[in-house]
Parts: C-alpha cells; sequence; structure tokens
C-alpha cells in the first residue's frame, strides 16, 4: 500500500468503531510505519499511547493472560494515563521484541473491540514465521506499507501540475512534447533520491543529492546493522554478502552459485530469505501463466530478485549524480536494471493492502528457445503480460511469444516514449501473432489499470 492511499485507509478503519480490529501494519524498516501511525493520531486529534516494545515495561508480563482489560488496566498504572477507548490510539511498536503480544491481539478484537490497536515493528515478519504464532483469520487487520510512490513523491515536492497531468490523462489524449520531457526527467529524479520519506523528505528541503545520498547510505547500513537481529539462521557477515551481491543480479533467475562459492545453496537460501522476510528485498516468481490466480503456478525455487526501492538501489550501485543538472546526462533511466526496479515496486503494491504482495514474471525454460517477460498482472480480462524498456524502443520477441503461446490479446510495454496503441501483426517461431499493444512512459506505472481496462472495455 502507498503512504497517499495508507492514511485514508487508516481513517477509515479506526472509525470502523465496533467492527474495528487490530491492525497490523507491516513493511520493511525506515517505510514511515511509526511516522504513518503519529499522523493518523494526529489528524484524528486521539491521544497516542505509544509503546516502544524494545523499553522493559512490566506491564508486558500481564500479556501471557490474553485478558485485554487486565493488560489496559497495567498500562495505564504504568504510565499514570487514562486511556479512553473513544479518544485513544494504542499503539505497540517494536513487537518483534515482546512477540507475547500477538496471540493477544486477537482477544482485544473479541473482548474489547471499542479500542483501536496498531502493531507493528521492522522485523514482524520474523515473529508472524514462527510455527507457534498463526494469523487469527478473521481476527487482524492487515496492512501492507512500501516506499512512497513515483505520484506521493510528486505530491511531496509540490509538482501538482505534473501529478494532474499523470491522473487525468485518458488514452488517445495528446502530451505536448514539454509535459512529457518534464515527466520523464522527474521519473530519473525520483529513481535517485528514490521512495524512502526521510531522503524525500530531505530532497523536498534541500534539492541536495550529496545530502539525499548521505541519508539513503545511513539507511542502507542501517539494514546491515539489524542483520545480528535476526534469527540465528544466517551469519551477519553472509547476510552483508548476500544483500552487497544482490544488486547485480537484478533482472535475471537468482542462481545461488553465482553470489559466491564459498557457501552451500542452502546457507545462501536461508539467507535470501531472511532478507525476504525483513522487506529489503522481495522474490518475482515465474508462473507458468496458463490462467488466473497467477499464484496457482508459481515455482517457488525459480524467481529473481526486486530490492526494496530505486534509490536505494543506485546507491548500492553507486550511480549517482553529485548535483542536479547531471540529472540528464547520467541519463539514469536508460539503466536496464533500474527501470524494471521503478516499474515492479510500483506494479508490486498495486494490489488491495491487506494482500502480502507478490509479483509475477513469465519465462520459457527451453534453452534453444528462451524467452522471459519481465512482469505478469492479473486483470477482470485475465493475464496481461508487462515488458520495460529503459529507452523508447526495444524488441519485443519474448512477449511476441508469450503472446502466441498463450493466446494473450493484450500486452503491456514500458518506455520513455509518449503513449501509443497499437494493433501489433508480427511473426514468430510459433507462426503469426495479432495482439494489442498498449505502450506507455514509465510516469504512468500506476495508472496501468484504469488505463488498460479503459482501452480493452
Amino acid at each position: 500500500m502507498f503512504q497517499r492511499e495508507a492514511i485514508s485507509h487508516l481513517t477509515e478503519w479506526y472509525n470502523s468503531n465496533i467492527t474495528r480490529k487490530p491492525l497490523l501494519l507491516r513493511g520493511a524498516r525506515q517505510v514511515g510505519k511509526t511516522t504513518l501511525v503519529r499522523m493518523l493520531a494526529k489528524r484524528l486529534n486521539l491521544q497516542l499511547v505509544e509503546i516502544n516494545l524494545e523499553k522493559p515495561w512490566s506491564f508486558t508480563k500481564t500479556f501471557i493472560s490474553l485478558n485485554p482489560r487486565q493488560v489496559i488496566e497495567a498500562m495505564e498504572f504504568e504510565l499514570n494515563i487514562d486511556i479512553d477507548p473513544q479518544n485513544s490510539l494504542v499503539f505497540f511498536d517494536e513487537v518483534q521484541a515482546c512477540p507475547t503480544v500477538l496471540p493477544l491481539l486477537r482477544y482485544f478484537y473479541e473482548e474489547t473491540p471499542e479500542y483501536g490497536i496498531i502493531a507493528t515493528g521492522p522485523l514482524l515478519e520474523f515473529a508472524l514465521a514462527e510455527p507457534e504464532f498463526s494469523i487469527p483469520v478473521g481476527r487482524l487487520e492487515l496492512y501492507h506499507l512500501g516506499p512512497l510512490s513515483f505520484q506521493e513523491f510528486l505530491h511531496v515536492n509540490g509538482e501538482t501540475k505534473a501529478l494532474k497531468a499523470i491522473e487525468k490523462y485518458q488514452i488517445g489524449d495528446e502530451i505536448t512534447d514539454t509535459v512529457h520531457e518534464k515527466l520523464n526527467a522527474l521519473v530519473r529524479v525520483f529513481c535517485i533520491v528514490g521512495g524512502m520519506p526521510e531522503p524525500v523528505s530531505i530532497f523536498k528541503k534541500s534539492k541536495n543529492f550529496r545530502e539525499v545520498e548521505k541519508t539513503k547510505s545511513q539507511i542502507i547500513e542501517t539494514f546491515r546493522l539489524d542483520f545480528h537481529k535476526y534469527p540465528e539462521k544466517s551469519s551477519p557477515q553472509l547476510l552483508r554478502l548476500v544483500y552487497d551481491t544482490l544488486p547485480n543480479f537484478l533482472g535475471r533467475k537468482l542462481v545461488y552459485s553465482k553470489i559466491s562459492s564459498d557457501y552451500k545453496s542452502k546457507e545462501l537460501s536461508a539467507a535470501v530469505q531472511q532478507l525476504c522476510l525483513a522487506g529489503i528485498i522481495s522474490k518475482t516468481y515465474h508462473s507458468q501463466a496458463n490462467g488466473v490466480p497467477l499464484s496457482a503456478e508459481k515455482k517457488e525455487t525459480f524467481f529473481k530478485l526486486l530490492l526494496l526501492d530505486a534509490g536505494l538501489l543506485l546507491s548500492q550501485l553507486r550511480l549517482l549524480p553529485s548535483e542536479f543538472n547531471q540529472v540528464q546526462e547520467l541519463d539514469l533511466v536508460n539503466k536496464g536494471a533500474l527501470a524494471e526496479q521503478f516499474i515492479g515496486q510500483h506494479l508490486k503494491y498495486l494490489q488491495p493492502a491487506y494482500r502480502s504482495p507478490e509479483l509475477y514474471y513469465w519465462c520459457r525454460e527451453n534453452p534453444s528457445a528462451s524467452a522471459e517477460v519481465d512482469y505478469l498482472i492479473e486483470s477482470i480480462h485475465g493475464i496481461v503480460p508487462v515488458e520495460v524498456k529503459a529507452g523508447k524502443t526495444g524488441k519485443l520477441k519474448s512477449l511476441q511469444i508469450m503472446v502466441k503461446e498463450k493466446s494473450l490479446p493484450l500486452a503491456v510495454r514500458f518506455c520513455t516514449a509518449k503513449p501509443q496503441i497499437n494493433k501489433e501483426v508480427r511473426g514468430t517461431a510459433l507462426g503469426p501473432v495479432e495482439f494489442t499493444l498498449v505502450s506507455l512512459p514509465h510516469y504512468l506505472v500506476q495508472q496501468i489499470s484504469r488505463l488498460v481496462v479503459t482501452k480493452i472495455s
């Protein structure tokens, strides 16, 4: 879920009163979970009872009672406050430090639904993955939070004209050269700054890429310092090796032996999985794509990786400008892995916030006739393959093969050219293929559902 949408969703959640369930806010460190909760309390003029569970509170001993009223009373006594359910928001942060709070949440819903309860933590997923804990179905609200999106970046930086141009665009509208070039340039700026809230805030205030880079480097180091907090399945040294190496493997199937020959595949796999639980990388799974849902035919062991954020990716790859006027010179969008990262991190969070974000791609596993399509999305019309190009043009051989093989009527291409809709008639090794190609500039990625449905409905 993107942050601009999140505050509206959380407001709606809080105002649901009797039907309100405790909310688990999920997402990587530094994506703004705590800030979002504080914004919610301020917006609704609520007393925020913020509990950092890394601190040695005495009342946490009452969690095992599974008695929410007893817990509230113990909190009130120790904090020397009254917690009025009509005017308060109880926020448990850093819950991985005290996982006994998690089973308690269901009883807040069943016995005291009048209390607004939010729980989160940067390593929450590790606690949820433990065999002794299972999310009680129907008792908790789940929200997944990612970095700021491109459109949120425009909103934060006051680019209202650019944002309006994107949101009002309809298939067939004319986009002038001036508008198109400006929006492409803003995509490049976003890719440098990224969507992590703190670097975006620094950029808004200073427009200084050096300061932005300093902040992103601190975030990356924070991720690394967290490695020693992970459950003892991988050493911090191995986690650091994998994390620092992975940017070199973006956009292609991950083969563990290429990461390092000093570790076994089982060890490397465990390290990758831990980084995924921390939310700082994610897997884009291969699906056979014979129908929806795509998850029905995903291959758990066949995947490529996506990093959390394009800006952090650039920092890890050290592809950074030192001055604002160098953005155009670097032509940063014209890097294949970066373009795929930019599109991927947006497609990943287009689905409803209560669903665990997943992304898929397609690959034909025939060594003599290989083909790969960057991403797949589901629509009311079925599967839509998505190809990402870094520049204005590029071959679409793999896309054509998939369209032919799966009998798909529609495909999408993202590139730096202006929007186009073409009826493609091409020859492939499988025979002639005819389909509609919706070609969109990168800056319209968040509008893909609206524009594609508009075109084919």
